[in-house]
């Protein structure tokens, strides 16, 4: 099922904490000169109070190679039916991505967030290693868990009883 959810959420979901107004952009950058990279985050609303547009790029003073000056690392866009907000578009390095991943619009929410909390800690966000932990982080955790298979121990009344003599489990 889609994610469906108020102008308010949205916002707490993107990182945000605030609902902007129509055509307000809420942006974030940080420059780190021994590198010569620059990432910056932004989201604006729509004219209309019914579309919200967030992008994250890279920008290098002399680009590694492969890449040119500027890199758009994500591009998501979010539009309002019946006063419910939900994520439609989402493309990763210009392609799109998540559609195949369960809950692919939550977590795209998560990610944003994640490299926005980045900014503000004037930290240049690693986007590979948060795209895994925003898009599949429980996945990873969910797969170290040992055997048993996520039973509850059973504990007889007995052994509580005992646990006054110094016996424990």
């Amino acid at each position: 099922m889609a994610m469906s959810v108020t102008v308010n959420e949205l916002f707490d979901k993107l990182g945000i904490g605030r609902v902007p107004g129509p055509y307000e952009t809420c942006p974030w950058s940080v420059y780190k000169p021994e590198t010569g990279t620059t990432c910056s985050a932004e989201v604006r609303m729509g004219p209309d109070n019914d579309e919200v547009e967030g992008e994250i790029q890279m920008v290098y003073d002399m680009p590694p190679e492969g890449k040119g000056p500027m890199d758009q690392v994500c591009y998501l866009r979010a539009n309002a039916r019946a006063g419910q907000w939900a994520v439609n578009i989402l493309r990763i390095r210009g392609e799109p991505y998540g559609k195949d991943i369960h809950n692919w619009e939550e977590k795209s929410c998560v990610f944003f967030a994640l490299v926005v909390q980045a900014l503000q800690r004037d930290e240049l966000p690693d986007i590979d290693d948060l795209l895994g932990e925003a898009f599949h982080g429980r996945e990873r955790l969910a797969d170290q868990r040992g055997g048993g298979g996520g039973k509850s121990p059973k504990i007889r009344p007995a052994q509580l009883l005992d646990m006054k003599k110094g016996r424990g489990f």
